[in-house]
């Protein structure tokens, strides 16, 4: 088997087509026309999650977030990208990202939280960009959301704007930094809207506007890993298929 047996099969889950124009996905460093035998699979790439691949022998590793966003003209090793991608190489690695295509996809990251949280009938939350999932749940308060949002998402904390006391019956859902969707949550006639990275000022308009929102940060993406982990294990039970054990989250609460 090649890698690129793998990501042939991903792209037709995740298709590439999907993935908005500003985005950088699928193939990011190495090449796929060669043998697979190991698959390492993450949110972010960082220096440990790398040096995690090349300490387990790893022939593909799958990313969320593209290592590489935006065009560089040169490759320096001794910046913290250009390090990664020296090691990447040297140990013949290749680097594979599924990002705004699996977020947008049917079954992809939104589908997948929407699930985890308990939304019935999820439906598109945003139809200008095509993303995102809203509907019912069971009757509750803001308070008994969020402490079930932070189990079933291992999440330390989130960020709550608005009043915890509050009943909420509909609820709308955005991975990854989803603020610009506030609006069309409203419109869809969500009691509440969850997403990451809300910064200060839209959350003082979201607070005057009566909306409430729970910032349940960008690492709540993890749920990648283990949903691309469970598709490869049953397509392919003859790989060696392992989810990262780094925590790439860069924020600590104290």
């Amino acid at each position: 088997m090649n890698r690129i047996d793998v990501t042939r099969f991903l792209e037709s889950l995740y298709p590439p087509h999907l993935a908005y124009d500003w985005d950088n996905i699928g193939l990011q460093v190495g090449s796929l026309n060669k043998p697979l035998k190991r698959v390492l699979i993450t949110l972010d790439v960082t220096r440990s999650v790398v040096k995690e691949a090349i300490e387990k022998r790893i022939d593909l590793l799958i990313s969320h977030h593209p290592l590489i966003f935006q065009p560089i003209h040169n490759i320096l090793f001794d910046t913290p990208r250009g390090a990664l991608i020296k090691n990447l190489v040297k140990h013949d690695i290749a680097l594979f990202s599924m990002h705004t295509n699996f977020d947008r996809a049917d079954g992809g990251m939104n589908d997948i939280l929407a699930r985890k949280i308990g939304i019935k009938d999820a439906k598109l939350l945003d139809e200008t960009y095509e993303i995102g999932r809203y509907g019912a749940i069971e009757p509750t308060t803001i308070k008994e959301l969020v402490a079930m949002v932070k189990e079933v998402l291992e999440l330390d904390h989130v960020r709550l704007i608005g009043d915890e006391t509050r009943e909420v019956s509909v609820v709308g859902i955005s991975g990854g930094s989803g603020q610009q969707h506030i609006i069309p949550a409203q419109r869809k006639g969500c009691d509440v809207f969850l997403t990451g990275d809300i910064s200060y000022h839209q959350a003082i308009d979201a607070l005057q506007m009566g909306f409430p929102l729970v910032d349940i940060g960008h690492t709540a993406e993890k749920v990648f890993v283990e949903a691309v982990f469970d598709v490869l294990r049953e397509q392919f039970p003859e790989l060696d298929i392992a989810k990262s054990g780094i925590d790439t989250n860069p924020y600590q609460t104290l």
